[in-house]
């Protein structure tokens, strides 16, 4: 009350004016425009006071909602904001007004569900609506109770520690290997050397590399020779 807006021709002749939410800005009205904003903020500071309080009764309270279940869970029909504004009625004392429910779409399945209501302009509260099952086999009281439950955190299973006779029989296995493999190492430098050996002591290869050597000396002459 108080606010100067200018809308649409049509929104104001169809909506605004006949239901007496405003009226035309006349000189005389908009004199009157402070006034009337000063009336409007008295007004709200009550309706917010009076919210609080509703918010402390909502905050202590679950709203459930018991259904008819089918086949995984999924609910025969579905709740709607009308269904959670009647059951937050009950737990206040008074009707609310479906309205006031902020639910972005209808609930189809069982489990615990977050909801805003807005009391007023100003304020807004959280409530868990849980949706259980009317014929729950561990029963409804038994099922909130599940369903408010924290999760159990699953702690991390301890890294195994090797004890020490594990660790001495590493360590050796260790050892053993480091030897085999400078052994292996020991072994092939002997067999290279022999290798060498074996070469230079044949006779076969030296009259062999002797007779190169001769024919190179042979063809070195008799190109300087002509």
């Amino acid at each position: 009350m108080g606010d100067i807006r200018d809308v649409a021709n049509g929104f104001a002749r169809n909506y605004l004016l006949p239901r007496g939410y405003a009226a035309p800005a006349t000189p005389q009205l908009l004199e009157q425009a402070a006034e009337l904003a000063q009336i409007e903020g008295e007004r709200q500071r009550v309706e917010d006071e009076r919210a609080h309080g509703l918010v402390g009764k909502l905050e202590i309270a679950t709203l459930v909602m018991t259904v008819r279940v089918g086949e995984q869970g999924r609910l025969y029909g579905s709740v709607t904001s009308a269904d959670i504004a009647e059951k937050a009625g009950e737990i206040l004392g008074e009707e609310l007004d479906r309205r006031r429910v902020l639910l972005p779409e209808v609930i189809r399945n069982v489990g615990l569900f977050p909801v805003t209501l807005r009391l007023s302009r100003n304020i807004a509260t959280e409530v868990n609506v849980a949706v259980v099952d009317a014929e729950a086999p561990e029963g409804v009281d038994a099922a909130v109770e599940q369903l408010l439950a924290p999760p159990v955190m699953e702690e991390p299973e301890p890294e195994a520690t090797p004890t020490e006779e594990e660790s001495d029989v590493t360590e050796t296995a260790d050892v053993s290997e480091q030897g085999k493999n400078e052994l292996d190492g020991d072994e092939t430098s002997a067999e290279a050397s022999a290798d060498t050996s074996d070469a230079s002591d044949d006779p076969a290869s030296t009259d062999d590399a002797e007779a190169v050597e001769a024919d190179s000396d042979a063809e070195t002459e008799e190109a300087v020779t002509e």
